[in-house]
């Protein structure tokens, strides 16, 4: 019996033993595997770091180029064309866009390295020596757009910002297509006097005691009964009747009836759209069936 429990106590030690080591074992395991999660994440973000740096080192060289050539283009003594004004301002706004990225990936760096646990002496004094050279550049952009605004340059437009203009460019470019849809906009109504009248697009007026009396457009008429047309792409206007007149006023050499051989009003062919739609923007034909 006392063999027995000496045996088993062994094996309870034994066991005991196995268990620690399995834990120190784990334990251990655990602390390389976050040692090298570490080791990833600073070679990571040092990586991150310089790719940044090397963005903006990239964006201050292209920068430069182009203040070389904005101070060449307006070196001139003869007056600045408009094309070259143009390009001007366009390299402008291509350098205020770099620089305004090259001010945020700064302002992202900088908190990168405050967040981190990373403390490289290197890396701050990089960081350091960039943040300089940006600030000298930008020294260097407000005295080249000093001289500029000497030359007449829109200090507003020197100053913008991509997004400003983007929105004042789409802005101007939606006027311009509204006016120019309303410009290339007409509207016409066919049918019978009845319908005419009954929808209160014409009305008669003049003559004396009921006689003489001529039909016209009225002066409060619905519009609702019109169809629109863009005027740049409609040549002709179908109307199939025997008869077709033209209540609303168009040059007689701006358009022709187009008549079948069965004598039927087929439509109304317009040779000279400018002109034809001149004097009104709104074409009402009076048709019998």
């Amino acid at each position: 019996m006392k063999r027995i429990i000496f045996v088993l106590l062994i094996a309870l030690v034994a066991v005991s033993c196995n268990q620690k080591e399995k834990k120190q074992i784990v334990l251990l395991t655990q602390q390389v595997d976050s040692l090298k999660k570490q080791g990833f994440e600073k070679d990571s973000a040092i990586n991150e770091f310089f790719r940044v740096i090397n963005e903006i080192e990239s964006n201050l060289a292209i920068i430069k180029e182009r203040e070389k050539i904005i101070a060449n283009a307006s070196s001139s003594t003869t007056e600045i064309k408009d094309d070259s004004r143009e390009r001007i301002n366009n390299d402008i706004l291509l350098i205020n866009e770099l620089m305004e990225k090259n001010r945020k990936s700064i302002r992202y760096l900088n908190k990168q390295l405050k967040e981190s646990n990373i403390k490289i002496v290197e890396l701050e004094e990089r960081l350091v020596q960039t943040t300089k050279l940006l600030e000298e550049r930008d020294q260097e952009i407000v005295v080249l757009k000093e001289n500029l605004t000497k030359l007449n340059f829109d200090i507003a437009t020197l100053n913008a910002a991509v997004d400003t203009l983007s929105v004042a460019k789409q802005a101007l470019t939606k006027e311009v297509e509204t006016k120019t849809e309303m410009l290339n906009t007409a509207f016409f109504a066919i049918g019978s006097k009845k319908e005419l009248v009954d929808n209160k697009v014409i009305d008669k007026t003049g003559g004396f005691l009921g006689m003489g009396k001529t039909t016209r457009l009225k002066s409060d008429f619905n519009e609702t009964y019109f169809s629109k047309v863009d005027v740049t792409k409609t040549n002709s206007i179908p109307l199939y009747g025997k008869k077709a007149v033209i209540i609303t006023t168009h040059p007689a050499e701006t358009y022709k009836m187009v008549i079948s051989q069965e004598g039927v009003v087929e439509r109304i062919e317009i040779l000279d759209a400018q002109k034809f739609w001149s004097a009104s923007k709104y074409l009402v034909v009076q048709i019998e069936q």
